[in-house]
């Protein structure tokens, strides 16, 4: 089942890669929005290393003034030396499309053809094999020499963003029936011309590939030719989009060496909040929201947008081994209307973790990459068990909305026979799957078919309502009545004082047809009638058949 995971994944990669191998086609429609001159720079210029995030940005852009203004940021973004005049990077570039024109024409442009596009990606080769004249070797004896096409192969010790085990990867180009045009393949046994003889001479001089593992004690092991078709997707993936993977790699480490650090920072103030909910295999499910506002977030104008962007990281450690993290970014793009708006606003980021009960360290970092300010917490957490078939409740989720979604649709499926580049893969002798589902995200805050906007700052105005969510698990059920039987109290203290009862208290009736071990249950409450302060929400559940209550309180705060 792993090894299917795997190869699933590694044919989404090629069918979002499809761009990278059929330019002209893909692209098609978009030249027709451009003037010449941006046509040549997005399509031939930087068509292997710009990102399929900046090419929908730059082609969403309507003047020219605009083009050259992102044209300025795309080379400045890659520029190792900011400080200086002169750049690097860019001037690699454009040297790499000028050697790949002149030296591997093949009736088009250099620039267009295997050898080329490698050049110009990853720079000249470590090491390199020419073949040029083919019919090298024997099969017998020296008058029967073996039939090999003309070749080359490029050894690089390193390219960067390819994770694969292997520390040297080859890169073999094949002139096929001398036909002037050297195609990039998987493995230098495919120069062979006698491959598709049936006679067992076409193996003579070819053994199966072989890879050095690093810290292997086996000095041989046979490449998976799996693994060599996602060397060969995986180097022939945009530049662009394995740049933007380095990025999110050291803003990782910089959100990453802030937790190591145990600095105290609160330059940039935010709210979070966690509750502990029932999940799968006896792990406890942690919703985690947090919520900046919008006056705290720092923006850059471009033309006539504000663009932000921050940064969440969450660390969980037990002891001193950390069992869990994970790194989001939130990009904003904000028109003026909206922008003015961000003093009301706020911004949120919703994620979860399932946990087993235990004690941890809870880490949240959030980085503001405009101002460079950081929120910082630390704080200790203690998971609880919640069993399954065990009568319990859960933490009480303070919300600013709560909103009925349909049913929840099936994942989009995409027919592989719509997909050129997974017919190639069938036609190579590898199995492709008829139809191949693409994930949806899920929301943290959704269940069943209530979608949860959460309140993590537990504020509110007077003219609000007071929204609260939370579960009840597994009510006793009783053999004689066929059903469960709950009496639901929902009230509102300050100081100790009861001061609101919400609704009267309910005695809920589950039937046996209706029996589930999750009960999703909540109310809404108006507070105009209520001053300004603190209070509690306490909510009561008494199990009827079990002759047991269990409460559960939460703080919030009229302002």
């Amino acid at each position: 089942m792993k090894r299917a995971n795997q190869f699933l994944l590694l044919l989404l990669f090629i069918f979002f890669s499809l761009n990278l191998f059929f330019p002209e086609r893909a692209w098609g429609e978009e030249k027709q929005k451009l003037p010449e001159k941006y046509k040549k720079w997005l399509n031939e210029e930087v068509v292997y290393i710009i990102s399929q995030s900046e090419r929908e940005v730059f082609l969403s852009l309507k003047t020219d003034e605009q083009r050259e203004e992102f044209i300025k940021n795309f080379w400045k973004r890659r520029d190792p030396t900011p400080e200086t005049p002169f750049n690097e990077y860019k001037e690699e570039h454009y040297r790499r499309i000028e050697y790949a024109n002149r030296h591997f024409f093949e009736g088009i442009e250099g620039w267009r053809t295997d050898r080329g596009r490698v050049y110009i990606m990853f720079g000249p080769p470590d090491f390199f094999e020419s073949n040029p004249g083919g019919g090298r070797g024997f099969l017998f004896n020296p008058s029967g020499p073996t039939a090999e096409f003309p070749s080359e192969v490029w050894v690089y010790r390193y390219i960067p963003g390819l994770k694969l085990r292997t520390g040297r990867i080859e890169l073999t180009f094949v002139n096929y029936y001398h036909s002037g045009k050297y195609q990039l393949t998987t493995s230098p046994a495919l120069a062979n011309a006698l491959r598709n003889t049936s006679i067992e001479s076409r193996n003579v001089g070819y053994e199966d590939p072989k890879v050095q593992v690093p810290g292997s004690t086996e000095k041989d092991l046979p490449v998976n030719p799996l693994e060599q078709l996602q060397i060969l997707t995986e180097v022939t993936k945009s530049r662009g989009e394995v740049f933007e993977e380095l990025e999110r790699s050291a803003r990782l480490r910089k959100l990453k060496g802030i937790v190591e650090a145990k600095e105290s920072l609160s330059t940039l103030p935010f709210y979070m909040n966690l509750i502990y909910l029932m999940g799968e295999n006896e792990l406890t499910s942690v919703p985690i929201s947090v919520e900046i506002s919008g006056k705290d977030v720092a923006f850059i104008k471009n033309e006539e947008r504000y663009n932000g962007s921050v940064n969440f990281y969450i660390e969980i450690k037990q002891g001193n081994k950390t069992v869990y993290q994970s790194s989001d970014r939130l990009v904003m793009n904000l028109r003026e209307e909206t922008y003015q708006r961000r003093f009301t606003d706020y911004y949120q980021y919703r994620h979860k973790v399932s946990l087993n009960p235990g004690k941890y360290i809870f880490y949240m970092v959030v980085w503001d990459e405009v101002d460079n300010k950081v929120g910082y917490v630390e704080q200790p957490i203690e998971v609880p068990q919640i069993l399954r078939g065990q009568f319990s409740i859960s933490d009480i989720l303070l919300a600013r909305d709560i909103n009925f979604v349909e049913e929840e649709q099936k994942q989009p499926v995409i027919e592989s026979k719509e997909i050129q580049a997974l017919q190639t893969i069938s036609q190579s002798g590898l199995k492709v799957p008829e139809t191949i589902e693409v994930e949806k995200k899920e929301d943290p805050f959704s269940f069943a078919n209530l979608q949860i906007n959460p309140n993590p700052l537990s504020e509110y105005s007077r003219n609000d309502e007071l929204i609260f969510f939370y579960q009840i698990y597994s009510p006793t059920f009783s053999v004689e009545q066929k059903k469960a039987k709950l009496l639901i109290v929902h009230q509102i203290e300050r100081e100790g004082q009861i001061i609101a009862t919400i609704d009267k208290p309910q005695e809920v009736h589950i039937l046996e047809s209706q029996k589930t071990a999750i009960i999703n249950s909540g109310a809404r409450y108006e507070l105009a009638s209520l001053s300004p302060g603190r209070y509690t929400l306490v909510v009561r559940v008494k199990d009827i058949f079990l002759d047991k209550t269990i409460e559960k309180k939460a703080d919030f705060r009229i302002k």
